[in-house]
């Protein structure tokens, strides 16, 4: 899935390159060997997400899903290209949906609340500064916010998790909370 490019840029990236394009909205899905990633991810401005590779004949709605979110991370992380399945956090996640949905409760369950009643995003803004290594610079950038601004959310992101950021054991808790939480799809 390609975001963020017009049609004729996408067209000459591809040129030589046999694929299926099809437009939805602002979105284009496509078609093709794994040589279109690099060329896709080299056109200006673009965030595109590619699936795993999966066998003809198959359903491509898992793909589908797949380069959505994978197109969302790249727009999220300002990655040209994401492929799903690139973050390996997800095989220490269990597979069951209840599992998941305890943990996402149990770690992130006031943030949540709190973004959902504020209209807040101190989620997103804790997990872009953990996609971003913790540089508080290069997150609040991505963010489009002030350092300062980035600073606050992560202190009000700890007082309503209870989680202690600057500790190892509460970093992995709420990674692994927040890989949940985006597999389960309660937060992109």
């Amino acid at each position: 899935m390609v975001r963020g490019v017009p049609d004729d840029a996408l067209r000459r990236a591809l040129d030589d390159l046999p694929h299926l394009m099809l437009r939805r909205g602002d979105d284009h899905y496509l078609l093709g060997p794994p040589a279109l990633g690099p060329a896709v991810a080299a056109v200006p401005g673009v965030a595109a997400g590619m699936s795993r590779p999966f066998p003809p004949g198959e359903s491509l709605r898992v793909a589908q899903r797949e380069a959505a979110w994978a197109a969302t991370h790249a727009a999220e992380s300002g990655r040209g290209l994401v492929t799903y399945g690139d973050d390996t956090t997800g095989r220490w996640l269990p597979e069951d949906p209840a599992t998941l949905t305890a943990l996402v409760e149990y770690v992130l369950g006031k943030v949540l609340a709190y973004d959902e009643a504020h209209n807040s995003y101190l989620l997103a803004s804790v997990r872009t500064w953990l996609e971003h290594n913790r540089h508080m610079r290069e997150a609040a950038t991505a963010l489009h916010i002030h350092p300062n601004t980035l600073a606050y959310r992560l202190r009000r992101f700890s007082e309503l998790s209870g989680r202690d950021l600057d500790s190892s054991a509460a970093f992995a808790e709420v990674w692994l909370a927040i890989r949940a939480a985006r597999q389960l799809g309660l937060h992109n």
